[in-house]
């Protein structure tokens, strides 16, 4: 096993929050579905293909653990208006089509390092780290909409470590729940995506993003690589 690591960044993102189809918030930071899709890309999956149908990035992709450190310290959003075309509003046959203004919340200079757990004698897995290593992509990876490019650099292959460590400064995102009282700071905290059930539904966990490293206490070692003097949660 290898564990890969790569710059992940652009000028913007929208992560869609499915909350309102007037005002459309973005999550503050790329989960672990929307990461997926983007390395999907990078090794020619395809996406969404309909409402009932497991895309074939997530069906080829999902076991991978995966890792998330946000560079940016500071989520900075902006909002967007502007007259909607597809909204459910314009389909209505016994009016004619509204002027429908929504809101949509923009995401500045997301910029994250990423780490896969990858398998070099799985095809799929080989792909990703050839594409990354040399800067190719089969499909243009972006940050939830196509007008949102999303940039890749790579930036090392290692051998996979572990610890017995039970006391770790953790430098990526991690659950809340694994962080004692006591150091419940430095950190905000977001409801996200980390996969999907069995009707291919959102599942979401409470994860606290790092503003710092962060020091918690290990109970299963499985959920930490090594890279340095780094720990990071990976799910």
């Amino acid at each position: 096993m290898k564990l890969l690591k790569f710059r992940l960044y652009g000028n913007f993102a929208h992560f869609n929050q499915s909350s309102s189809n007037l005002f459309k918030n973005t999550y503050s930071i790329i989960s672990k579905p929307h990461l997926l899709g983007i390395i999907g890309a990078i090794i020619g999956l395809k996406g969404y293909s309909g409402s009932d149908t497991v895309p074939e990035y997530y069906e080829k992709l999902s076991d991978i653990k995966i890792f998330i450190m946000p560079k940016n310290k500071k989520d900075s959003k902006f909002i967007v208006t502007y007259n909607s075309l597809n909204s459910f509003l314009n389909n209505r046959k016994d009016s004619p089509s509204p002027n429908v203004i929504v809101k949509e919340q923009v995401l500045m200079n997301p910029d994250y390092e990423i780490g896969l757990v990858l398998n070099e004698k799985n095809e799929n897995h080989k792909k990703i780290i050839e594409n990354i290593m040399n800067n190719k992509s089969v499909f243009n990876p972006y940050f939830g909409k196509n007008e949102f490019p999303a940039n890749i650099e790579y930036i090392a292959l290692e051998d996979l470590t572990k610890s017995s460590e039970t006391f770790v400064n953790c430098h990526s995102i991690m659950p809340f729940d694994l962080i004692s009282d006591k150091n419940k700071t430095n950190f905000k905290l977001e409801m996200i995506p980390s996969g999907f059930d069995e009707n291919f539904k959102y599942t979401y966990r409470l994860m606290a993003i790092p503003e710092n490293e962060v020091k918690i206490n290990v109970n299963n070692v499985d959920e930490f690589i090594f890279s340095g003097d780094r720990a990071y949660y990976v799910f």
